[in-house]
C-alpha cells in the first residue's frame, strides 16, 4: 500500500487509522467534510443479514456531496500488516452499493471465510479475531474531497478452534452486539453548568458525555488460552471533534473494567464570538456507534 495515500479507518471500538499519515497533535480539529463514524442496524449478525448504515459526516449543514459505498471482498494477506487488504483501495475488490447518507444493503454471504474463523479461498489463512472475539467485513466509504474511509461491520462466525460443546455453548449463549446510545452533553464553566448556547468567548469549557450502565454490554466470550467460554464487559470509547477552538484530546474512554459510566473533555472556545460544530462519536468494543453533532454558541 502506498504511503501516499492516507486511508480513515473507522473501526468499532479502537476508530484507528489504517496506513496512518503523519497527524499533528490537532487531529480533532475538521475543516471539512470527513466521514467520522458509521452506525449499522443490527450492529452485529450474521453475514447475508440485512442493515441499515448510516453515515455521519463532519458538517453543520446538508452536504453537497453524499458517499459512495462498497463492500470489499478481498481477504488480507499474510504480508499485510493494515486493518483490510490493500486491494481495497483499488476498484476490482469493491462490490458497489450506491450513494447516501443512509444505505440499505445485505452483508456479503462470504464473510466468516473472507474475514472470519473459516478457511477462505485462494490460499489465504483464516482470520484471528480481535480482542472481544470478534471478525468484520470492510465497507468502504468515498466522499468528494476526502480520503477513503473504511468501516469495519462485526460479522457473526461460529467458533472454529473450540471443542464440539464449547462452541454448542457458545452460540446459546452469546448475545449479538447492540449500539450503545448516548445521553446529551453537558458543559460547565468554572465548575458551573452553562448552557451550550450561551458559552464566553475564550472560556474554558468542560464538556461531559454519559451513557446508561445497560449501554456497555456484558457478552459471553471464548478465551483461547484457557479453552473455556467466559464473560466480558464492552470497553467505551469517544472520539471529538471540533471546527474551532481547541481540545484537550481527542478520545476519551472507560476499560471493561471501569465502571464509571461518563468521560469529560475541555474546550478552549474561540475568542470570536458565533457558532461552532462539535461532533462526538460514542463505540462500544464490539463494533457499536452512536453519534450526536452539537452546535456550540459562543457569546461575547
Amino acid at each position: 500500500m502506498s504511503p501516499r495515500r492516507e486511508v480513515w479507518l473507522l473501526l468499532g471500538g479502537l476508530a484507528l487509522l489504517a496506513c496512518r499519515p503523519e497527524f499533528e497533535d490537532d487531529s480533532w480539529h475538521v475543516d471539512s467534510a470527513r466521514v467520522l463514524a458509521v452506525k449499522s442496524e443490527p450492529a452485529e449478525a450474521r453475514p447475508g443479514a440485512h442493515h441499515t448504515f448510516t453515515a455521519f459526516l463532519s458538517v453543520r449543514e446538508a452536504p453537497s456531496a453524499v458517499p459512495v459505498w462498497s463492500f470489499c471482498s478481498a481477504p488480507k494477506p499474510l504480508t499485510e500488516n493494515n486493518a483490510v487488504s490493500a486491494a481495497c483501495l483499488g476498484s476490482s475488490a469493491l462490490v458497489p452499493l450506491g450513494a447516501g447518507l443512509s444505505l440499505e444493503a445485505d452483508t456479503p454471504r462470504a464473510g466468516c471465510s473472507s474475514f472470519g474463523p473459516d478457511s477462505p479461498p485462494g490460499g489465504f489463512r483464516p482470520r484471528d479475531p480481535d480482542i472481544t472475539g470478534g471478525y468484520y467485513q470492510p465497507l468502504r466509504l468515498d466522499l468528494a474531497g476526502a480520503q477513503p474511509a473504511f468501516h469495519l461491520q462485526r460479522i457473526a462466525c461460529e467458533l472454529a478452534d473450540a471443542a464440539a460443546g464449547t462452541a454448542t455453548q457458545f452460540g446459546l449463549s452469546y448475545v449479538p452486539n447492540q449500539n450503545p446510545s448516548l445521553d446529551p452533553i453537558t458543559a460547565t464553566v468554572s465548575g458551573q453548568p452553562v448552557a451550550l448556547t450561551e458559552i464566553p468567548s475564550a472560556a474554558r469549557v468542560e464538556l461531559t458525555l454519559s451513557w446508561a450502565e445497560s449501554e456497555a454490554e456484558t457478552f459471553t466470550y471464548y478465551d483461547r488460552a484457557q479453552q473455556a467460554l467466559t464473560r466480558k464487559r464492552e470497553a467505551m470509547r469517544v472520539s471529538w471533534y471540533v471546527d474551532a477552538g481547541s481540545l484537550d484530546t481527542d478520545s476519551t474512554g472507560r476499560a471493561e473494567n471501569d465502571l464509571e459510566l461518563r468521560v469529560a473533555n475541555h474546550w478552549i472556545a474561540p475568542k470570536t464570538p458565533g457558532k461552532y460544530g462539535l461532533w462526538v462519536v460514542l463505540r462500544d468494543s464490539r463494533g457499536g456507534v452512536d453519534f450526536s453533532a452539537y452546535v456550540l454558541e459562543v457569546r461575547p
